[in-house]
């Protein structure tokens, strides 16, 4: 086969967690090829599957990506994750879905753009300690901070210019990320594959390892897969991966943070029969 790995002009000699991947690909015979999302010369038709992988400016471009994604979709190829996928998860917004659909997951407040939230009034109004801010469009912890009633007023003022450029989430802070880490779980063709336990770097919230996050292999138990798995049942569509993210409690209950299935890191380098997975994964999906 030959395919496309969806990347951005920073990464078009593929991200580092791919590469572990494509040299697997490359001895099982398939052609694969780093291809820019917004790069206008390449001819999506050349190719027998397109696989979103690390397009990690999306958010920075985020209404030519839109265009681009709408226009990719009206040429009937085969894409994974599936367009519609990619459409509704590239939006934070998707967790007051799963909200609804009774995921737990800790208490957020979703602030449209241009709405007005004091934030030391929510930290006040629901006994919050601290809070997390995020934008609804980001990735890697971009333009993400942690906040509490002391250093609340300071930020209003940066919380107000990112809520009037697009809707911002207020999460209660897990202090679990800090205790015992986020645990990513990773699914090929909705088949478990392997997971990992991501620990922060001392004085850090945030996990990611350009911010000093170290990751470890992680073996999940029968419970934890139980609880995952009804995640994973909410979507209908075929899904190629999935990185499911979140933490545990005291009480072994599985709180979602994210839901992975646009551009995350798998993780290759935790398990050596994961490239393997992923190519059997891929020819399912494509007979």
């Amino acid at each position: 086969m030959k395919l496309a790995f969806v990347t951005d002009k920073t990464h078009s000699n593929f991200a580092e967690d791919d590469r572990l991947l494509v040299k697997f690909l490359l001895d099982q015979n398939q052609q694969i090829t780093p291809a820019v999302w917004d790069d206008t010369s390449i001819d999506w038709f050349s190719f027998d599957c397109i696989i979103f992988r690390s397009p990690w400016d999306y958010f920075l471009k985020f209404d030519a990506f839109t265009q681009w994604l709408n226009q990719l979709e009206k040429l009937n190829l085969n894409v994974f994750n599936p367009i519609q996928v990619i459409q509704w998860n590239k939006n934070k917004t998707y967790l007051l879905r799963f909200r609804d659909l009774g995921v737990d997951m800790p208490e957020f407040y979703y602030c449209e753009q241009g709405s007005s939230f004091m934030i030391e009034e929510i930290l006040k109004k629901h006994h919050w300690k601290k809070a997390v801010i995020k934008p609804s469009v980001s990735g890697g912890a971009y333009k993400t901070w942690v906040t509490d009633l002391e250093a609340a007023p300071v930020h209003q003022q940066e919380f107000n210019a990112l809520v009037s450029e697009q809707g911002v989430i207020i999460q209660k802070f897990s202090n679990e990320i800090i205790t015992s880490g986020e645990l990513s779980l990773i699914y090929f063709n909705k088949k478990f594959s392997h997971a990992v336990r991501k620990r922060v770097k001392d004085g850090e919230f945030r996990v990611q390892a350009q911010y000093g996050g170290k990751h470890i292999p992680y073996s999940p138990d029968k419970d934890l897969f139980i609880q995952v798995d009804r995640i994973l049942a909410l979507i209908p569509e075929p899904l190629l991966y999935a990185r499911i993210d979140g933490y545990l409690d005291e009480s072994g209950k599985f709180y979602l943070m994210e839901l992975e299935l646009l551009e995350p890191v798998l993780f290759f380098d935790s398990d050596p029969e994961s490239c393997h997975r992923f190519y059997l994964a891929l020819k399912e999906m494509m007979l």
